[in-house]
């Protein structure tokens, strides 16, 4: 998949590409359950029965199936990346293609395209939005298909003062050749994993090893999901609560951040 930078700068990396070789090499339903206990731990949910979950931006399609398991009613997973789109397919099909889970191809700023989709009980899409180019005007696409009450589950990129630092280094990953992009994650392993946790006091091995509590995922997927994953934006917590409170109509119910990234919970007023 191509993205169009500013300035028309062709942006190539393709997080479907990136979520097909996590599936093929790492899927496993010991993931899975992390991902479903994340995700009901985070909405405060014992289970989703009876709910109507949407995820905005599937990528894998892991936590599409974790609402599934976690007992929805309804699942509907859309991305814009094709080999997303065909990712989550697959898992699909790993569950005998249960007939209350639709996937399909879409994107959150195409306006005629979400005017098919039917609100949600819950609607998920876990840094996604941050990479479309237009995050606010995302945000927003993706906050009117959440149902009076329903709860809007987001992650963001936080911004640093090195925000405009992964900006070019996101372009110039991009842009590198296949042997290059290996060297700028072994630079990034080096210093942003070995180093930095081993200066803030924590076991880097240990982090990289037990990575997969992090929602299921799997750490070198995350390492070039990461390095590639532009067009890039980031907010401060400040600046989505008040979006979340002026312009959503939406209440902040709950907040985690961690490592430069925040998971929002927010809730749909009446």
């Amino acid at each position: 998949m191509q993205n169009t930078a500013q300035g028309g700068e062709k942006i190539t990396f393709s997080f479907g590409r990136n979520w097909q070789d996590f599936v093929q090499k790492h899927y496993s339903e010991d993931r899975l359950a992390i991902a479903k206990r994340h995700l009901l731990e985070f909405l405060g949910m014992e289970d989703l029965k009876g709910k109507y979950f949407l995820d905005i931006g599937c990528g894998s399609g892991i936590h599409s199936l974790a609402a599934l398991e976690s007992g929805a009613e309804r699942v509907v997973s859309f991305d814009l990346d094709p080999y997303s789109v065909e990712t989550t397919k697959q898992i699909r099909a790993m569950r005998g293609d249960p007939k209350n889970w639709t996937v399909t191809h879409g994107s959150v700023l195409d306006s005629a395209f979400l005017s098919t989709l039917e609100p949600a009980d819950v609607a998920y899409s876990w840094g996604v939005l941050h990479h479309t180019g237009q995050m606010w005007q995302a945000i927003r696409n993706a906050s009117a298909l959440v149902r009076p009450n329903g709860m809007f589950y987001i992650a963001l990129y936080l911004t640093s003062r090195r925000s405009n630092y992964w900006i070019k280094t996101k372009q110039r990953y991009n842009r590198a050749s296949g042997l290059e992009k290996k060297w700028m994650e072994a630079w990034y392993i080096f210093r942003e994993v070995l180093i930095h946790k081993t200066f803030r006091g924590y076991n880097p091995i240990s982090y990289i090893s037990d990575y997969k509590v992090h929602r299921g995922m799997d750490f070198m997927t995350d390492v070039r999901d990461w390095l590639g994953g532009y067009p890039y934006e980031d907010v401060t917590v400040a600046q989505m609560v008040q979006f979340a409170h002026r312009e959503l109509n939406m209440n902040m119910i709950n907040l985690s951040g961690e490592s430069g990234l925040a998971e929002f919970l927010l809730e749909r007023r009446r």
